[in-house]
């Protein structure tokens, strides 16, 4: 057999790259540095040190700094409103209850224009109980009459009502929901409606 050539012996790097990985690490260390800048007592260190760099200050936080940046609010097309009543809602059917302040409101007519789809959402003091038989009396004076709902709900209350204006014309409907939140009354209102 033929005699095998020497093995070189391979130096070993891992002194070398410790000390690489040292000096790159350094730089951003500041453990046992005191709030003086020196020892944790703080008095002065004659060891040196780096620091790290200063983070950019926040535009909220810096006077005469950049402005925030501005989200614009969502635009809302001509058949919402916010506040009050969109144009063309039909307040003789679906009424804003006694003392309500609106939050907001939509009326879309349909394609054809015999229809309209509501929504209506509006604050009270009033109880639950209040709003719900204001709303019974209200669409039961217009000709819609309570439909029995079996969807669970996490609303304190909700009650479908519908109204057939014709035998052969889709039957309309209004859901009525309120949220007692403990301090006031969310009443949210959808559905769809004959216009006129």
């Amino acid at each position: 057999m033929p005699p095998r050539p020497p093995r070189r012996r391979l130096r070993r790097a891992a002194p070398a790259v410790a000390l690489a990985a040292l000096v790159v690490a350094v730089p951003g260390c500041t453990a046992g540095i005191g709030p003086g800048g020196g020892e944790p007592d703080g008095s002065p260190s004659a060891r040196a040190t780096v620091s790290s760099p200063q983070a950019e200050p926040d535009a909220t936080s810096a006077p005469g700094g950049p402005a925030p940046a501005v989200t614009p609010l969502p635009e809302f097309d001509d058949d919402s409103a916010v506040g009050d009543l969109a144009p063309g809602f039909p307040a003789t059917v679906v009424p804003v209850a006694p003392g309500a302040q609106v939050l907001a409101s939509s009326a879309r007519s349909s394609d054809d224009g015999t229809r309209v789809a509501i929504t209506l959402n509006l604050r009270s003091q009033e109880p639950v109980d209040a709003l719900t038989t204001y709303y019974a009396q209200t669409l039961g004076a217009a000709g819609f009459t309570v439909s029995p709902a079996t969807v669970p709900s996490a609303l304190t209350s909700l009650t479908t009502f519908v109204r057939v204006p014709a035998p052969d014309v889709p039957a309309e409907s209004v859901a009525v929901g309120v949220l007692d939140d403990e301090t006031q009354r969310l009443v949210t209102i959808s559905g769809e409606v004959v216009t006129g």
